[in-house]
């Protein structure tokens, strides 16, 4: 075939003279997972804690869930007749001075936003020289790693190594006496040592949101110039034309997107600039795109719209029935996983069992309701004022002693 009738392309802007990262990969870990030491999780744990920086509605899912599960505050109730004053004080002095910096709700928040970004949340667990539990600490999960034994954790972090074990596990051979970890995770068939965020099956929507994004600033930063194609008819154009043309446009018209072709014709030498595309764009099924990907991040998280500030077709009744959803198959589920563990560390570590740990989760008109049930089923004689006193974790009336309650 004779080369000179073939139309050629030539695409400006592209992969030529383009320039490459020259970072050097992320090893730290690599050694580990080849010696077998610590499992290597199933997704990238660094990836998906960007996502939650770069996707507005993903964080204001993770947020929500956040806030509603652990950030509302804690108590104490009593759920054995012979529970002790004393053992809830002793709950209360180290659950409201467990960390110099942070209270017990702001740890749990930050715990649960990695559960929610990337599947897993670490709390160390600190003890004193007598083997007391004396403090709480958030452990960012991208710098943890689950031993292959399930003996305990590794955690690297600026070029530092530092090894965990579980919550009353056994301390090293070699004498150190090594913090312990709580681990929190979302289940996912996937691994048995490390859990998967909600957003998973979501991650193209985040791709294509943010893509759609990308497209509409660059698409502006050009003026709102559609693409183009420079078109040469009749003849391949002189080289230095061709090499004017190419210069000008990488170095004028440089960007990622919307960039110029420029397309060689046989034939005598005619010029002509074509719009490869429509020139008005179709905003509206652009919008639909974007709201679509919105709605699916909405979906897997299970957040209603109106717990992130969308109000579209919001009214009174469809908002409270969605937020009761909300609060029985998201919230509640949650929370109890995790009051189940730490009252675990209450009984076998601190050998207290007439206490338990409980997150707050009702709001004042639930709150309201419930006291207009516990006064009709007191005065029908169901339930005594203790027993109501006891499902808020309030003393006996006979011990005069007052709740606390910690937010």
């Amino acid at each position: 075939m004779d080369e000179d009738r073939l139309m050629k392309a030539h695409i400006i802007g592209g992969e030529e003279g383009k320039g490459q990262t020259r970072q050097l990969p992320d090893s730290r870990w690599q050694d580990a997972y080849d010696a077998g030491e610590v499992k290597e999780p199933p997704y990238s744990l660094e990836a998906l804690a960007q996502l939650y920086e770069i996707n507005s509605t993903h964080r204001a899912c993770v947020d929500a869930k956040t806030v509603n599960i652990c950030g509302l505050g804690y108590r104490f109730v009593r759920v054995r007749d012979d529970a002790q004053p004393e053992e809830r004080q002793r709950l209360e002095d180290l659950f409201n001075h467990c960390n110099p910096e942070m209270t017990f709700t702001e740890i749990m928040r930050a715990i649960w936003t990695d559960v929610e970004t990337v599947g897993n949340g670490y709390l160390e667990v600190t003890r004193s020289s007598a083997g007391e539990i004396d403090g709480f600490y958030h452990v960012p999960a991208t710098t943890m790693r689950v031993k292959s034994d399930r003996s305990g954790f590794v955690q690297m972090r600026d070029g530092r190594r530092q090894e965990f074990r579980n919550l009353g596990g056994v301390s090293a051979d070699d004498g150190e006496t090594l913090n312990e970890i709580v681990h929190f995770r979302k289940y996912t068939p996937q691994s048995s040592y490390y859990g998967m965020p909600d957003i998973m099956p979501a991650i193209t929507a985040v791709g294509g949101d943010r893509a759609a994004a990308e497209y509409n600033v660059s698409f502006f930063e050009h003026h709102a110039m559609p693409r183009m194609a420079v078109i040469f008819e009749g003849g391949p154009p002189p080289k230095d034309v061709l090499h004017q043309i190419r210069r000008f446009m990488e170095t004028e018209v440089k960007a990622k997107a919307h960039r110029t072709l420029v397309l060689e014709m046989p034939g005598s030498s005619t010029v002509r600039l074509e719009p490869l595309g429509e020139t008005g764009g179709d905003d509206a099924s652009f919008l639909k795109y974007r709201k679509a990907n919105r709605d699916e991040i909405l979906m897997v998280h299970r957040v209603p719209p109106s717990k992130i500030t969308i109000v579209e077709n919001a009214n009174l009744a469809n908002s409270r029935d969605q937020d009761k959803t909300f609060r029985e198959q998201v919230v509640r589920p949650e929370q109890r996983r995790v009051e189940y563990q730490i009252n675990r560390m209450i009984r076998e570590q601190m050998g207290i069992d007439g206490w338990e740990f409980r997150f707050r989760e009702m709001d004042l008109s639930e709150e309201h309701q419930q006291a207009q049930i516990a006064e009709i089923y007191s005065k029908i004689g169901v339930w005594t004022p203790d027993e109501i006193r006891a499902k808020q974790g309030l003393e006996p009336l006979g011990e005069r002693a007052t709740s606390t309650e910690v937010s």
